[in-house]
């Protein structure tokens, strides 16, 4: 569902729109480790993509990912084992 009346509806992500952006977060993570960084930050507020997996009010998916709580807090709990596999468990 958009945002407001004005904006354009976001398209859902098939399978392997999911699979590209779980990968790009565990990237992103293992870039972070690389450079050093202490710990990373996954942002699931304010309408970004993971919100409105968790948002009932956009989520309007009937696979998977859509539909009871549990299912809407797949994705975005897909992306947190993702990313906790790729960052290392102890600050260097």
């Amino acid at each position: 569902m958009p945002f407001a009346a004005t904006d354009n509806p976001p398209e859902a992500l098939d399978a392997a729109g999911l699979v590209r952006i779980r990968e790009a977060f565990a990237d992103a993570a293992r870039r972070s480790a690389r450079l050093g960084i202490d710990a990373v930050q996954i942002h699931a507020a304010h309408g970004y993509l993971l919100h409105e997996f968790l948002s009932p009010l956009s989520n309007r998916r009937t696979d998977e990912y859509g539909g009871s709580l549990e299912n809407r807090m797949r994705f975005p709990l897909e992306i947190y084992d993702a990313v906790r596999a790729a960052f290392p468990p102890t600050v260097r």
